[in-house]
Protein backbone atom coordinates (compact mmCIF):
# COMPACT_ATOMS: atom_id res chain seq x y z
CA UNK A 1 0.00 0.00 0.00
CA UNK A 2 1.19 3.50 -0.79
CA UNK A 3 1.53 5.74 2.29
CA UNK A 4 -0.84 8.65 2.62
CA UNK A 5 0.43 11.92 1.13
CA UNK A 6 0.23 13.62 4.53
CA UNK A 7 3.20 11.49 5.63
CA UNK A 8 5.37 13.26 3.07
CA UNK A 9 4.82 16.72 4.55
CA UNK A 10 8.16 17.22 6.39
CA UNK A 11 6.74 19.33 9.22
CA UNK A 12 3.90 16.91 10.02
CA UNK A 13 6.14 13.90 9.60
CA UNK A 14 8.66 15.43 12.01
CA UNK A 15 5.94 15.97 14.64
CA UNK A 16 4.71 12.37 14.28
CA UNK A 17 8.17 10.80 14.40
CA UNK A 18 9.05 12.94 17.40
CA UNK A 19 6.65 10.84 19.51
CA UNK A 20 8.27 7.47 18.76
CA UNK A 21 10.98 5.90 20.90
CA UNK A 22 14.68 6.05 20.07
CA UNK A 23 14.66 2.33 19.28
CA UNK A 24 12.37 3.03 16.32
CA UNK A 25 14.57 5.68 14.73
CA UNK A 26 16.64 3.17 12.76
CA UNK A 27 13.52 1.54 11.31
CA UNK A 28 12.03 4.90 10.37
CA UNK A 29 15.26 6.02 8.71
CA UNK A 30 15.11 2.97 6.40
CA UNK A 31 11.61 3.60 5.06
CA UNK A 32 12.66 6.00 2.32
CA UNK A 33 15.02 8.89 1.68
CA UNK A 34 12.57 11.55 2.89
CA UNK A 35 11.81 9.68 6.11
CA UNK A 36 15.54 9.18 6.61
CA UNK A 37 16.21 12.90 6.35
CA UNK A 38 13.46 13.80 8.83
CA UNK A 39 14.52 11.06 11.27
CA UNK A 40 18.17 12.13 11.16
CA UNK A 41 17.09 15.71 11.86
CA UNK A 42 15.31 14.48 15.00
CA UNK A 43 18.21 12.28 16.12
CA UNK A 44 20.82 15.02 15.82
CA UNK A 45 18.74 18.06 16.78
CA UNK A 46 19.91 17.91 20.41
CA UNK A 47 23.32 16.56 21.40
CA UNK A 48 23.84 16.06 25.13
CA UNK A 49 26.94 13.88 24.81
CA UNK A 50 29.99 15.50 23.23
CA UNK A 51 31.63 12.12 22.58
CA UNK A 52 28.67 11.19 20.39
CA UNK A 53 29.45 14.18 18.18
CA UNK A 54 33.20 13.60 18.14
CA UNK A 55 32.78 9.97 17.05
CA UNK A 56 31.04 11.21 13.91
CA UNK A 57 34.26 12.78 12.72
CA UNK A 58 36.69 9.94 13.39
CA UNK A 59 37.20 7.05 15.85
CA UNK A 60 39.28 7.97 18.88
CA UNK A 61 41.22 6.14 21.58
CA UNK A 62 41.03 6.61 25.34
CA UNK A 63 44.23 6.67 27.39
CA UNK A 64 43.45 7.31 31.03
CA UNK A 65 41.39 10.49 31.12
CA UNK A 66 42.76 11.73 27.76
CA UNK A 67 41.30 11.02 24.31
CA UNK A 68 43.10 10.97 20.95
CA UNK A 69 41.92 10.48 17.36
CA UNK A 70 43.42 7.41 15.70
CA UNK A 71 44.64 9.82 13.02
CA UNK A 72 44.19 13.46 12.07
CA UNK A 73 40.78 14.11 10.44
CA UNK A 74 41.02 14.73 6.69
CA UNK A 75 38.68 16.34 4.15
CA UNK A 76 36.71 13.12 3.67
CA UNK A 77 36.09 12.86 7.41
CA UNK A 78 34.88 16.44 7.47
CA UNK A 79 32.60 15.92 4.46
CA UNK A 80 30.93 12.99 6.23
CA UNK A 81 30.79 14.90 9.54
CA UNK A 82 29.12 17.91 7.93
CA UNK A 83 26.11 15.85 6.78
CA UNK A 84 25.22 15.35 10.42
CA UNK A 85 26.69 18.52 11.93
CA UNK A 86 24.33 20.67 9.85
CA UNK A 87 21.41 19.09 11.72
CA UNK A 88 22.61 19.98 15.24
CA UNK A 89 20.60 22.81 16.79
CA UNK A 90 21.39 22.34 20.50
CA UNK A 91 24.71 21.26 22.05
CA UNK A 92 25.07 20.68 25.80
CA UNK A 93 28.37 19.94 27.51
CA UNK A 94 29.35 19.74 31.17
CA UNK A 95 32.99 19.15 31.97
CA UNK A 96 33.84 15.89 33.68
CA UNK A 97 37.14 15.80 35.55
CA UNK A 98 37.54 12.12 34.60
CA UNK A 99 37.40 12.76 30.82
CA UNK A 100 39.52 15.20 28.81
CA UNK A 101 38.41 16.11 25.29
CA UNK A 102 40.92 18.95 24.81
CA UNK A 103 43.15 16.97 22.42
CA UNK A 104 40.22 16.02 20.19
CA UNK A 105 38.88 19.58 20.13
CA UNK A 106 42.32 20.94 19.28
CA UNK A 107 42.60 18.53 16.33
CA UNK A 108 39.16 19.62 15.15
CA UNK A 109 40.18 23.28 15.36
CA UNK A 110 43.36 22.65 13.32
CA UNK A 111 41.84 20.52 10.58
CA UNK A 112 38.33 21.90 10.07
CA UNK A 113 37.38 22.80 6.53
CA UNK A 114 34.83 25.48 7.48
CA UNK A 115 34.92 28.12 10.18
CA UNK A 116 31.54 27.11 11.69
CA UNK A 117 31.65 23.46 12.70
CA UNK A 118 27.96 23.45 13.66
CA UNK A 119 26.56 26.13 11.32
CA UNK A 120 22.91 25.77 12.39
CA UNK A 121 23.54 25.63 16.12
CA UNK A 122 21.24 28.06 17.96
CA UNK A 123 21.72 26.93 21.59
CA UNK A 124 25.05 26.20 23.28
CA UNK A 125 25.43 25.06 26.88
CA UNK A 126 29.06 24.88 27.96
CA UNK A 127 29.69 24.38 31.69
CA UNK A 128 33.37 24.06 32.54
CA UNK A 129 35.78 24.19 35.45
CA UNK A 130 39.19 25.16 34.03
CA UNK A 131 40.55 27.74 31.62
CA UNK A 132 41.49 25.25 28.89
CA UNK A 133 37.95 23.94 28.64
CA UNK A 134 36.61 27.51 28.77
CA UNK A 135 38.62 28.60 25.74
CA UNK A 136 37.41 25.67 23.64
CA UNK A 137 33.80 26.80 24.01
CA UNK A 138 34.47 29.41 21.33
CA UNK A 139 34.89 26.64 18.72
CA UNK A 140 31.11 26.31 18.56
CA UNK A 141 30.20 30.00 18.64
CA UNK A 142 29.14 31.87 15.51
CA UNK A 143 26.95 34.72 14.30
CA UNK A 144 23.73 32.67 14.27
CA UNK A 145 23.99 31.46 17.87
CA UNK A 146 20.98 32.78 19.83
CA UNK A 147 21.06 31.14 23.27
CA UNK A 148 24.13 30.68 25.48
CA UNK A 149 24.38 28.89 28.84
CA UNK A 150 27.94 29.22 30.04
CA UNK A 151 30.16 29.34 33.12
CA UNK A 152 32.09 32.44 34.05
CA UNK A 153 35.89 32.27 33.79
CA UNK A 154 37.51 30.65 36.85
CA UNK A 155 38.36 33.06 39.64
CA UNK A 156 42.09 32.50 39.11
CA UNK A 157 41.79 33.61 35.47
CA UNK A 158 43.29 37.10 35.57
CA UNK A 159 41.62 38.76 32.58
CA UNK A 160 37.98 37.71 32.73
CA UNK A 161 36.92 40.57 30.45
CA UNK A 162 38.93 39.17 27.52
CA UNK A 163 36.91 35.95 27.38
CA UNK A 164 33.60 37.82 27.45
CA UNK A 165 34.79 40.16 24.72
CA UNK A 166 35.63 37.09 22.63
CA UNK A 167 32.07 35.85 23.18
CA UNK A 168 30.70 39.22 22.00
CA UNK A 169 32.74 39.09 18.80
CA UNK A 170 31.90 35.49 17.94
CA UNK A 171 28.21 35.48 18.96
CA UNK A 172 27.07 39.13 18.95
CA UNK A 173 23.40 38.41 18.27
CA UNK A 174 22.55 36.36 21.35
CA UNK A 175 18.94 36.57 22.51
CA UNK A 176 19.40 34.87 25.88
CA UNK A 177 22.31 34.54 28.28
CA UNK A 178 22.43 32.18 31.25
CA UNK A 179 25.59 32.91 33.24
CA UNK A 180 26.77 30.55 35.98
CA UNK A 181 29.33 31.87 38.45
CA UNK A 182 30.84 30.02 41.45
CA UNK A 183 32.03 33.21 43.20
CA UNK A 184 30.60 36.59 44.23
CA UNK A 185 29.54 39.32 41.81
CA UNK A 186 32.14 41.79 43.08
CA UNK A 187 34.92 39.81 41.34
CA UNK A 188 33.30 39.84 37.90
CA UNK A 189 30.94 42.82 37.81
CA UNK A 190 33.15 44.86 35.42
CA UNK A 191 33.41 41.90 33.02
CA UNK A 192 29.64 41.35 33.08
CA UNK A 193 29.05 45.01 32.24
CA UNK A 194 31.38 44.71 29.22
CA UNK A 195 29.61 41.54 28.15
CA UNK A 196 26.19 43.19 28.29
CA UNK A 197 27.40 46.18 26.28
CA UNK A 198 28.63 43.82 23.56
CA UNK A 199 25.31 41.96 23.22
CA UNK A 200 22.76 44.57 22.05
CA UNK A 201 20.15 41.99 20.96
CA UNK A 202 19.77 40.35 24.36
CA UNK A 203 16.17 39.68 25.41
CA UNK A 204 16.69 37.47 28.46
CA UNK A 205 19.36 37.15 31.15
CA UNK A 206 19.66 34.64 33.98
CA UNK A 207 22.27 35.20 36.70
CA UNK A 208 23.05 33.62 40.08
CA UNK A 209 21.37 35.07 43.14
CA UNK A 210 22.89 38.33 44.46
CA UNK A 211 24.25 39.19 40.98
CA UNK A 212 21.61 41.76 40.04
CA UNK A 213 23.59 44.61 41.54
CA UNK A 214 22.73 48.27 41.07
CA UNK A 215 25.36 48.66 38.33
CA UNK A 216 24.25 45.59 36.40
CA UNK A 217 20.56 46.52 36.59
CA UNK A 218 21.43 50.06 35.48
CA UNK A 219 23.23 48.64 32.45
CA UNK A 220 20.34 46.30 31.66
CA UNK A 221 17.91 49.24 31.81
CA UNK A 222 19.68 50.80 28.82
CA UNK A 223 19.26 47.71 26.61
CA UNK A 224 16.42 48.08 24.11
CA UNK A 225 15.28 44.46 23.86
CA UNK A 226 15.61 43.12 27.41
CA UNK A 227 12.27 41.69 28.51
CA UNK A 228 13.26 39.08 31.12
CA UNK A 229 15.72 39.61 34.00
CA UNK A 230 15.94 36.61 36.32
CA UNK A 231 18.17 34.86 38.82
CA UNK A 232 18.26 31.19 39.83
CA UNK A 233 19.07 29.53 43.13
CA UNK A 234 21.39 26.66 43.83
CA UNK A 235 24.90 25.31 43.42
CA UNK A 236 24.53 24.75 39.67
CA UNK A 237 23.85 28.45 39.03
CA UNK A 238 26.30 29.64 41.65
CA UNK A 239 26.20 31.29 45.06
CA UNK A 240 26.91 34.99 45.38
CA UNK A 241 27.16 37.18 48.46
CA UNK A 242 24.28 39.14 49.98
CA UNK A 243 26.66 42.04 50.61
CA UNK A 244 26.75 42.81 46.88
CA UNK A 245 23.04 43.73 46.86
CA UNK A 246 22.81 45.18 50.35
CA UNK A 247 22.05 48.51 48.67
CA UNK A 248 19.84 48.38 45.59
CA UNK A 249 19.73 51.75 43.83
CA UNK A 250 19.97 51.44 40.02
CA UNK A 251 20.21 54.65 38.03
CA UNK A 252 17.32 54.84 35.57
CA UNK A 253 17.36 57.23 32.64
CA UNK A 254 14.57 58.27 30.31
CA UNK A 255 13.49 55.30 28.20
CA UNK A 256 14.74 52.75 30.75
CA UNK A 257 13.61 49.15 30.26
CA UNK A 258 11.45 49.80 27.18
CA UNK A 259 10.58 46.09 26.76
CA UNK A 260 10.88 44.62 30.28
CA UNK A 261 7.94 42.54 31.52
CA UNK A 262 9.54 39.98 33.90
CA UNK A 263 11.86 41.10 36.73
CA UNK A 264 13.39 39.25 39.69
CA UNK A 265 15.44 41.08 42.33
CA UNK A 266 16.99 40.42 45.72
CA UNK A 267 16.67 43.61 47.73
CA UNK A 268 15.17 45.20 50.81
CA UNK A 269 11.49 46.09 50.47
CA UNK A 270 12.16 49.79 50.99
CA UNK A 271 14.72 49.69 48.15
CA UNK A 272 12.24 47.94 45.85
CA UNK A 273 9.60 50.59 46.61
CA UNK A 274 12.09 53.38 45.91
CA UNK A 275 13.06 51.69 42.63
CA UNK A 276 9.45 51.17 41.50
CA UNK A 277 8.40 54.70 42.47
CA UNK A 278 11.32 56.35 40.68
CA UNK A 279 10.98 58.23 37.42
CA UNK A 280 11.33 55.91 34.41
CA UNK A 281 10.66 52.80 36.56
CA UNK A 282 9.53 49.65 34.67
CA UNK A 283 5.84 50.07 35.52
CA UNK A 284 4.69 47.85 32.63
CA UNK A 285 5.86 44.69 34.36
CA UNK A 286 3.59 41.66 34.24
CA UNK A 287 5.74 39.49 36.55
CA UNK A 288 7.71 40.58 39.63
CA UNK A 289 9.74 38.38 41.99
CA UNK A 290 11.03 40.02 45.19
CA UNK A 291 13.51 38.23 47.41
CA UNK A 292 14.81 39.58 50.73
CA UNK A 293 16.72 38.21 53.71
CA UNK A 294 16.13 41.19 55.99
CA UNK A 295 13.49 41.29 58.74
CA UNK A 296 10.45 43.24 57.54
CA UNK A 297 7.25 44.24 59.30
CA UNK A 298 3.83 43.48 57.76
CA UNK A 299 3.15 47.21 57.38
CA UNK A 300 6.07 47.48 54.95
CA UNK A 301 4.64 44.64 52.89
CA UNK A 302 1.20 46.26 52.92
CA UNK A 303 2.70 49.56 51.73
CA UNK A 304 4.57 47.74 48.95
CA UNK A 305 1.36 46.09 47.73
CA UNK A 306 -0.48 49.41 47.74
CA UNK A 307 2.33 51.08 45.80
CA UNK A 308 2.52 48.29 43.22
CA UNK A 309 -1.27 48.22 42.76
CA UNK A 310 -1.14 51.93 41.87
CA UNK A 311 2.00 51.88 39.72
CA UNK A 312 2.01 48.45 38.03
CA UNK A 313 -1.50 48.03 36.70
CA UNK A 314 -0.47 45.30 34.27
CA UNK A 315 1.04 43.05 36.93
CA UNK A 316 -0.36 39.53 36.70
CA UNK A 317 2.24 37.57 38.73
CA UNK A 318 3.70 38.65 42.07
CA UNK A 319 6.10 36.59 44.20
CA UNK A 320 7.44 37.75 47.59
CA UNK A 321 10.00 35.67 49.46
CA UNK A 322 10.72 36.94 53.00
CA UNK A 323 13.50 34.51 53.81
CA UNK A 324 14.88 36.04 56.99
CA UNK A 325 15.32 33.61 59.86
CA UNK A 326 18.06 32.93 62.41
CA UNK A 327 18.93 29.39 63.41
CA UNK A 328 17.94 28.79 67.01
CA UNK A 329 15.61 31.81 67.13
CA UNK A 330 12.20 30.71 65.90
CA UNK A 331 9.71 31.99 68.44
CA UNK A 332 6.46 33.39 67.12
CA UNK A 333 6.15 37.19 67.17
CA UNK A 334 2.43 37.83 66.48
CA UNK A 335 3.05 41.48 65.59
CA UNK A 336 5.24 40.34 62.67
CA UNK A 337 2.72 37.92 61.17
CA UNK A 338 1.20 38.66 57.78
CA UNK A 339 -2.54 39.24 58.19
CA UNK A 340 -5.58 39.51 55.96
CA UNK A 341 -5.24 43.29 56.18
CA UNK A 342 -1.68 42.99 54.82
CA UNK A 343 -3.03 41.20 51.76
CA UNK A 344 -6.11 43.29 50.98
CA UNK A 345 -4.29 45.58 48.47
CA UNK A 346 -3.87 42.50 46.26
CA UNK A 347 -7.57 42.72 45.47
CA UNK A 348 -6.96 46.15 43.89
CA UNK A 349 -4.75 44.76 41.11
CA UNK A 350 -6.90 44.58 37.97
CA UNK A 351 -4.92 41.74 36.34
CA UNK A 352 -3.25 39.83 39.17
CA UNK A 353 -3.88 36.08 38.85
CA UNK A 354 -0.77 34.63 40.56
CA UNK A 355 0.49 35.42 44.06
CA UNK A 356 3.04 33.71 46.27
CA UNK A 357 4.35 34.72 49.67
CA UNK A 358 6.85 32.85 51.85
CA UNK A 359 7.56 33.80 55.47
CA UNK A 360 8.89 32.13 58.63
CA UNK A 361 5.63 32.81 60.51
CA UNK A 362 2.18 31.47 59.52
CA UNK A 363 -0.22 33.91 57.90
CA UNK A 364 -2.70 35.08 60.51
CA UNK A 365 -5.92 34.73 58.52
CA UNK A 366 -9.28 33.27 59.51
CA UNK A 367 -11.75 31.18 57.54
CA UNK A 368 -13.85 34.31 57.10
CA UNK A 369 -10.85 36.05 55.58
CA UNK A 370 -10.26 33.11 53.23
CA UNK A 371 -13.91 33.22 52.18
CA UNK A 372 -13.68 36.93 51.38
CA UNK A 373 -10.36 36.51 49.56
CA UNK A 374 -11.70 33.72 47.36
CA UNK A 375 -15.04 35.42 46.75
CA UNK A 376 -13.42 38.69 45.62
CA UNK A 377 -10.73 36.99 43.51
CA UNK A 378 -12.56 34.70 41.03
CA UNK A 379 -9.86 35.15 38.35
CA UNK A 380 -7.21 33.60 40.63
CA UNK A 381 -5.03 30.97 38.92
CA UNK A 382 -2.23 30.35 41.44
CA UNK A 383 -2.05 31.16 45.15
CA UNK A 384 0.70 30.09 47.58
CA UNK A 385 -0.23 31.58 50.93
CA UNK A 386 2.89 30.70 52.91
CA UNK A 387 2.21 26.98 53.15
CA UNK A 388 5.66 26.22 54.62
CA UNK A 389 6.30 28.45 57.67
CA UNK A 390 9.10 27.37 59.99
CA UNK A 391 7.02 28.19 63.08
CA UNK A 392 4.56 25.34 62.67
CA UNK A 393 2.33 25.17 65.73
CA UNK A 394 0.05 28.18 65.33
CA UNK A 395 -2.94 27.34 63.12
CA UNK A 396 -5.85 29.51 62.04
CA UNK A 397 -6.97 27.34 59.11
CA UNK A 398 -8.08 23.77 58.61
CA UNK A 399 -9.45 21.70 55.73
CA UNK A 400 -12.46 23.98 55.46
CA UNK A 401 -10.16 26.62 53.94
CA UNK A 402 -10.11 24.62 50.70
CA UNK A 403 -13.85 24.90 50.16
CA UNK A 404 -14.15 28.64 49.28
CA UNK A 405 -11.46 28.37 46.59
CA UNK A 406 -13.19 25.38 45.02
CA UNK A 407 -16.49 27.26 45.05
CA UNK A 408 -15.38 30.71 43.85
CA UNK A 409 -12.16 30.24 41.80
CA UNK A 410 -12.87 28.06 38.73
CA UNK A 411 -9.50 28.88 37.09
CA UNK A 412 -7.34 27.98 40.10
CA UNK A 413 -4.55 25.58 39.05
CA UNK A 414 -2.21 25.79 42.05
CA UNK A 415 -3.07 26.32 45.73
CA UNK A 416 -0.76 26.36 48.74
CA UNK A 417 -2.14 26.68 52.28
CA UNK A 418 -0.87 26.05 55.82
CA UNK A 419 -3.59 24.06 57.55
CA UNK A 420 -4.30 21.79 60.49
CA UNK A 421 -6.03 18.85 58.83
CA UNK A 422 -7.95 17.02 61.54
CA UNK A 423 -11.17 14.97 61.47
CA UNK A 424 -13.03 17.20 63.97
CA UNK A 425 -13.12 20.07 61.46
CA UNK A 426 -13.96 18.07 58.34
CA UNK A 427 -17.28 19.44 57.05
CA UNK A 428 -20.12 17.43 55.55
CA UNK A 429 -19.20 16.40 52.01
CA UNK A 430 -22.69 16.63 50.53
CA UNK A 431 -22.39 20.35 49.78
CA UNK A 432 -18.83 20.31 48.42
CA UNK A 433 -18.07 21.58 44.94
CA UNK A 434 -14.91 20.03 43.49
CA UNK A 435 -12.11 22.13 42.05
CA UNK A 436 -12.56 22.68 38.34
CA UNK A 437 -8.93 23.12 37.25
CA UNK A 438 -6.65 22.41 40.25
CA UNK A 439 -3.41 20.61 39.30
CA UNK A 440 -1.22 21.18 42.38
CA UNK A 441 -2.20 21.35 46.04
CA UNK A 442 0.76 22.27 48.24
CA UNK A 443 0.53 21.72 51.99
CA UNK A 444 4.16 22.48 52.89
CA UNK A 445 4.62 22.06 56.65
CA UNK A 446 0.91 21.61 57.41
CA UNK A 447 -0.24 18.93 59.83
CA UNK A 448 -2.41 15.89 59.04
CA UNK A 449 -3.85 14.15 62.11
CA UNK A 450 -5.77 11.27 60.49
CA UNK A 451 -4.42 10.52 56.97
CA UNK A 452 -7.32 8.25 55.97
CA UNK A 453 -10.01 10.77 56.97
CA UNK A 454 -8.10 13.66 55.40
CA UNK A 455 -7.67 11.78 52.13
CA UNK A 456 -11.35 10.82 52.13
CA UNK A 457 -12.39 14.48 52.45
CA UNK A 458 -9.88 15.74 49.87
CA UNK A 459 -11.03 13.12 47.36
CA UNK A 460 -14.34 15.00 47.13
CA UNK A 461 -12.54 18.21 46.15
CA UNK A 462 -9.45 17.26 44.15
CA UNK A 463 -9.60 16.41 40.43
CA UNK A 464 -8.05 13.20 39.13
CA UNK A 465 -4.84 14.86 37.87
CA UNK A 466 -4.25 16.96 40.99
CA UNK A 467 -0.86 16.36 42.66
CA UNK A 468 -0.26 16.78 46.37
CA UNK A 469 3.01 18.61 47.17
CA UNK A 470 4.59 18.29 50.62
CA UNK A 471 7.80 19.43 52.29
CA UNK A 472 9.82 22.66 52.28
CA UNK A 473 12.00 24.63 49.90
CA UNK A 474 13.85 26.70 52.53
CA UNK A 475 17.05 24.66 52.16
CA UNK A 476 17.27 25.32 48.41
CA UNK A 477 17.70 29.10 48.37
CA UNK A 478 19.35 31.98 50.10
CA UNK A 479 22.56 32.58 51.99
CA UNK A 480 24.20 29.59 53.63
CA UNK A 481 22.86 30.45 57.10
CA UNK A 482 19.28 30.48 55.75
CA UNK A 483 19.62 27.02 54.25
CA UNK A 484 20.34 25.49 57.67
CA UNK A 485 17.28 24.53 59.74
CA UNK A 486 17.12 23.82 63.46
CA UNK A 487 17.19 20.15 64.40
CA UNK A 488 13.78 20.29 66.06
CA UNK A 489 12.32 21.97 62.97
CA UNK A 490 13.72 19.26 60.69
CA UNK A 491 12.41 16.50 62.97
CA UNK A 492 8.92 18.02 63.06
CA UNK A 493 8.90 18.50 59.27
CA UNK A 494 9.90 14.85 58.86
CA UNK A 495 7.02 13.68 61.10
CA UNK A 496 4.51 15.74 59.15
CA UNK A 497 5.96 14.56 55.87
CA UNK A 498 5.23 10.93 56.74
CA UNK A 499 1.59 11.71 57.59
CA UNK A 500 1.06 13.58 54.33
CA UNK A 501 2.91 10.84 52.44
CA UNK A 502 0.16 8.46 53.58
CA UNK A 503 -2.46 10.93 52.33
CA UNK A 504 -0.60 11.23 49.04
CA UNK A 505 -0.57 7.45 48.59
CA UNK A 506 -4.27 7.01 49.39
CA UNK A 507 -5.68 10.06 47.63
CA UNK A 508 -5.40 8.94 43.95
CA UNK A 509 -7.25 5.69 44.72
CA UNK A 510 -10.06 7.52 46.50
CA UNK A 511 -10.32 10.13 43.74
CA UNK A 512 -10.73 7.32 41.20
CA UNK A 513 -13.41 5.69 43.35
CA UNK A 514 -15.26 9.01 43.66
CA UNK A 515 -15.05 9.42 39.91
CA UNK A 516 -16.48 5.96 39.30
CA UNK A 517 -19.24 6.64 41.83
CA UNK A 518 -20.15 9.87 40.08
CA UNK A 519 -20.20 8.12 36.70
CA UNK A 520 -22.46 5.37 38.07
CA UNK A 521 -24.70 7.95 39.71
CA UNK A 522 -24.86 9.92 36.47
CA UNK A 523 -25.71 6.77 34.53
CA UNK A 524 -28.48 5.92 37.01
CA UNK A 525 -29.87 9.44 36.77
CA UNK A 526 -29.87 9.23 32.99
CA UNK A 527 -31.62 5.87 33.18
CA UNK A 528 -34.23 7.25 35.59
CA UNK A 529 -34.81 10.27 33.33
CA UNK A 530 -35.15 7.95 30.35
CA UNK A 531 -37.71 5.82 32.20
CA UNK A 532 -39.63 8.91 33.25
CA UNK A 533 -39.69 10.14 29.67
CA UNK A 534 -40.92 6.75 28.41
CA UNK A 535 -43.59 6.65 31.11
CA UNK A 536 -44.74 10.15 30.25
CA UNK A 537 -44.96 9.27 26.56
CA UNK A 538 -46.97 6.12 27.32
CA UNK A 539 -49.36 8.02 29.55
CA UNK A 540 -49.78 10.69 26.88
CA UNK A 541 -50.44 7.96 24.34
CA UNK A 542 -53.13 6.40 26.54
CA UNK A 543 -54.82 9.74 26.99
CA UNK A 544 -54.83 10.33 23.26
CA UNK A 545 -56.52 6.96 22.55
CA UNK A 546 -59.20 7.60 25.15
CA UNK A 547 -59.99 10.97 23.68
CA UNK A 548 -60.14 9.51 20.15
CA UNK A 549 -62.59 6.82 21.09
CA UNK A 550 -65.69 6.65 18.86
CA UNK A 551 -67.92 5.16 21.62
CA UNK A 552 -70.77 7.50 22.53
CA UNK A 553 -71.96 7.24 26.11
Amino acid sequence: MHPHRVLFIPELLGIILGFVGEDDYVSNARVCKQWSEVTLDIIWREVDDLSRLLTLLRPYKIKGRHNFFDGLPDSRDWARFQKYANRVRILRFQQDSDVDYSGLLDDMARTRTTLDMLPNLHTLEWVYEDVDCMERATLFMHQRLRHLIISAPPLRHKDRVSFFLDVCVRAPHLHSLDLRVPYRAQHIETAILELLRGLPDLKKVIFPEFFLTSSIVSELSRMKHINIVQFEYGHEQGFGEEKDVDTFAPVLEQGAFPALWDLAVTARIEHVMRFMNADFAPVNLTSLYINTYVEHEPEELHTLFVSLSERCRRLSQLYVLLAHHITGQLELVPANQITFNTLTPLLSFPNLVTFQVTHKYPVNITLEGIEELACRWPSLESLSLNEEPLVMHEFTLDLRALVPFARHCPKLRRLGLFIDAKPATIPLTLELKPFAALRFLSVGTSRARDPEAVAAFMSHLCPRKCKLEIGVTWTSFGVRSCRVLDDDVRIEISKRFHSWKSVKDILPVLIQLRREEREKSRALQEEVEDLRTRTRLLMDKVDIKANDSCIIA
